[in-house]
């Protein structure tokens, strides 16, 4: 463990789970990330930025491309944030480094947050991407779906959904922490209370409160650790071994091979929840390093 993951948690025990007890925030949560977000500096040289507005016409929310010079493969990302906060900003830098260790071009979606827009708008969005990408020519085979958190859960929605309407799957997805269960029934949320050093259990069934507006907390495209995943493609999952939500990677693991799904999941000791997104950690960098190795073999 390095001790910028050491320092990393003493910060995230004191400022974030900290500021995160009591009722949920919204407004203020936004205006936290957000300011943090545009202290981060702009991504390298040798990537690419491109944005895309939003396109009503077509049902497309804005996005933003990263990419290397002569990209060899495209990823489809979707940002973390409790289904709530968070976008493009937050997740530019993760975005241009997994672009460049994975050779390819990343297509970071930004889709409709709750309470504004609730289940099912973020897997609209996402799936209108998806169709909007095959129409475009690309071909799927060449294509993985990447997430962290409440993004993790929306690629596996994104999956789920592109499946029932018989459309291409993309080669492969990689998972960081995702939060695949909105029902927060696993065992971790109470045995891990403690040892996370970011979330406090109580406020992740707000935050899926107001995603769902009602809606059953099992319902799978909103919990697809609920869901039929018979047919996904292969799954490359990470996760802190103390963290509140290992269990909804751990199930999710567990049900995909279960289900014929290839499942491959690394846990680490002593990390934050999405750690991978954490440039300044040396495991995160090491981690997405190898999510490039496991795009470029799911692509080839």
């Amino acid at each position: 463990m390095s001790i910028q993951a050491v320092l990393t948690n003493l910060v995230l025990r004191w400022q974030f789970k900290r500021a995160g007890r009591g009722p949920l925030n919204v407004k203020k949560a936004r205006s936290k990330i957000n300011q943090m977000a545009r202290r981060y500096p702009p991504p390298p040289k040798e990537i690419r930025h491109t944005p895309v507005p939003a396109q009503p016409d077509q049902g497309l929310c804005p996005a933003e491309w990263l990419s290397v010079a002569n990209p060899k493969r495209t990823v489809v990302y979707f940002h973390g944030g409790g289904y709530f906060f968070c976008g493009l900003e937050t997740h530019r830098p993760t975005c241009a480094y997994l672009a460049r260790t994975a050779e390819a071009k990343v297509l970071s979606v930004d889709y409709r947050l709750a309470p504004e827009h609730v289940f099912p708008a973020a897997v609209d969005d996402a799936l209108a991407w998806w169709k909007a990408l095959l129409a475009q020519g690309v071909d799927p085979k060449n294509v993985v779906f990447g997430g962290d958190s409440a993004g993790g859960g929306l690629t596996l929605a994104c999956l789920l959904a592109a499946k029932a309407e018989g459309l291409p799957l993309p080669a492969g997805a990689v998972l960081f922490s995702p939060w695949t269960d909105l029902s927060c029934s696993g065992e971790t949320m109470r045995s891990l209370a403690d040892a996370d050093v970011m979330f406090n259990p109580e406020s992740l069934p707000e935050a899926a409160a107001l995603y769902l507006a009602g809606k059953p907390t099992d319902t799978p495209l909103a919990s697809p650790l609920f869901a039929d995943l018979t047919g996904l493609p292969p799954l490359l999952i990470y996760a802190s071994e103390h963290e509140i939500l290992l269990s909804d990677s751990t199930r999710l693991h567990e049900r995909a091979k279960a289900q014929g799904v290839r499942s491959t999941l690394h846990l680490k000791p002593k990390m934050p929840h999405v750690w991978p997104t954490m440039l300044v950690l040396p495991e995160a960098r090491q981690t997405l390093k190898e999510c490039g190795d496991f795009i470029a073999q799911c692509t080839r």
